[in-house]
């Protein structure tokens, strides 16, 4: 070649390359750091080397020059992945995979630029490192390119945000970050996607390696047959590891657990935030039938005798407000309603006067105590108490056989108390009374009266529920012997009376917190030579087994 030419050759070069760089924005101010960029090569390690030794290399990545296709079905799988890890793996905690996206508020990091700077770029025809290379000089990270980072780019921002113009680049070109610190790597969002699902799957292999350990909790409270179901997913999910396994011993209340190291520590934690006495309440009830009006004396005498320092649900009342204290609704909680029931919270001071005026009453004949029953139950547990008979009827037990079968006519309570965190007591009420009506040709008939419902009322308070009514139509005749059956002058000797009576059923509730005992396991005794979670001896971590 003439010396002619390799001069033409020389020019052409150096016009290109100041072609690119006038492309180019340029550098940062020098109070900027500027930044650094490194492309991948065969014996460049990556950032997060696999177990395989795979360098990121792959010779189906397409030429260089060809433009990425925006990838995005690998994007959502790797979204997945990190959304959602296989419930199938076991072991320690598998941290998130690092964010994707340079704009996500967890990619952010305190070195990074300021997020008001603004930035133009206009690339023609320029490499992807090119054009990330800009980008690092611009805000001064440290990124490094995956070798399968390939093609141009030609595009033209103009004054947006550095983050939105690195998200861009990335969602073109099907590209991912990982970020660790500082330091972003980019590559292709398949592969990363590849990275983080070979990553799971060797912990999980890793995981089937771990060897098992092996404890025994002795428990104070809960029953151990009620843990092991706890642990074995019998109530929802499953808390031990699918190598994991535990048993039951009925009789010491012991609890054998095996499972990986950090399996057993979050089991121990869990029991001993279980291991608790539960708070005890007791439920006194009065069942209370009475002429029509009872309710509303009651409620007078009451709010007299209490001396005007009667409570309701909405606050205090007055003497004179208190006179009609059964008609005022107290507020069912979670918009439970009982029919046309009303209901009175009575504060504790009135409580106390309640049994007095009942008695005083009863022996007015205005009314009669039916049924006082009691009964201690824990914390969100249901209590039953039910009294009655069992009534035979004629029913068909098929194939036109018929025998004899049985319903309840009983008075019936189920009620289950929780204590919240202030003290007062909310109570889930199923009061039924049943009574034996008129008979027919298949068996007696049964009247009932049901209440339903859900009320707070404070510790040692009670809540009344009435509004419950009987209608009874009575014709009374009375008569002379002999005379009063005499042709027309008999009616001289007969008087007839109809009694139209009219009964109420008023129901009284009162809860009272039965004090835990607090006490702290392990001074001695059976435990005394365990320590650790398992046990409450001498040594034991445990806190005081009370609430």
């Amino acid at each position: 070649m003439t010396k002619h030419g390799w001069w033409a050759i020389a020019f052409w070069a150096g016009s290109s390359m100041a072609t690119v760089d006038a492309a180019l924005p340029p550098l940062p101010p020098a109070g900027w750091p500027t930044g650094s960029i490194r492309a991948y090569s065969e014996d460049t390690p990556l950032p997060q080397d696999r177990p395989d030794g795979m360098n990121g290399a792959d010779g189906d990545a397409p030429a260089h020059g060809a433009s990425l296709p925006f990838d995005e079905a690998a994007r959502a799988a790797l979204q997945a992945n990190a959304a959602a890890p296989s419930p199938r793996l076991e072991g320690p905690p598998i941290p998130l995979p690092p964010p994707t996206r340079m704009s996500d508020a967890a990619a952010r990091h305190p070195g990074d630029a300021d997020d008001a700077r603004r930035i133009s770029l206009n690339l023609q025809g320029v490499a992807l490192a090119a054009a990330f290379d800009a980008l690092a000089r611009f805000t001064g990270l440290n990124i490094i390119v995956g070798e399968q980072v390939r093609g141009t780019v030609t595009l033209r921002l103009n004054n947006v945000g550095w983050r939105d113009a690195f998200d861009t680049l990335l969602d073109t070109h099907g590209l991912a970050m990982s970020r660790r610190g500082n330091v972003i790597w980019v590559t292709p969002a398949a592969e990363l996607a590849a990275r983080e699902r070979e990553r799971f799957e060797t912990h999980a292999r890793a995981a089937e390696l771990e060897p098992l350990e092996s404890r025994t909790f002795a428990l104070h409270y809960p029953r151990a047959q009620d843990v092991q179901r706890l642990l074995a997913g019998a109530t929802g999910q499953r808390l031990l590891s699918k190598r994991g396994a535990a048993a039951a011993d009925p009789r010491m209340n012991l609890l054998f657990v095996t499972d990986l190291a950090p399996r057993i520590e979050q089991i121990a934690g869990l029991i001993d935030a279980i291991d608790r006495p539960s708070r005890q309440v007791r439920i006194e009830a009065r069942i209370v039938e009475g002429e029509q009006g009872f309710s509303r004396n009651l409620g007078a005498r009451v709010a007299l005798r209490a001396e005007g320092r009667a409570s309701v649900a909405d606050g205090a009342a007055s003497a004179a407000d208190a006179r009609n204290t059964l008609d005022l609704a107290a507020r069912p909680l979670g918009g439970f309603e009982a029919a046309t029931a009303g209901f009175t919270l009575f504060a504790a001071p009135l409580s106390r006067v309640l049994d007095v005026e009942l008695s005083a009453l009863e022996a007015q004949g205005r009314g009669q105590i039916v049924s006082s029953p009691r009964v201690v139950t824990a914390d969100r547990v249901k209590a039953i108490v039910e009294q009655g008979s069992e009534l035979p009827y004629q029913a068909k037990v098929g194939n036109g056989v018929s025998g004899v079968q049985f319903r309840r006519a009983t008075l019936k309570l189920e009620v289950e108390p929780q204590i919240t965190p202030d003290g007062r007591v909310v109570l889930d009420l199923d009061v039924t009374k049943d009574s034996i009506g008129e008979p027919t040709a298949a068996g007696p008939a049964i009247h009932t009266k049901h209440v339903q419902t859900r009320v707070e009322v404070e510790d040692g308070g009670t809540v009344a529920i009435g509004g419950i009514y009987e209608q009874l139509n009575r014709d009374d005749v009375t008569r002379v012997p002999l005379l009063g059956k005499i042709p027309v002058l008999g009616a001289l000797f007969r008087h007839r009376a109809r009694r139209d009576q009219r009964n109420e059923l008023v129901v009284f509730i009162t809860p009272t917190v039965v004090g835990a005992r607090c006490e702290t396991a392990g001074a001695g005794g059976a435990d005394a030579g365990k320590t650790g979670p398992e046990a409450g001896g001498a040594g034991s971590t445990r806190q005081p087994l009370c609430q």
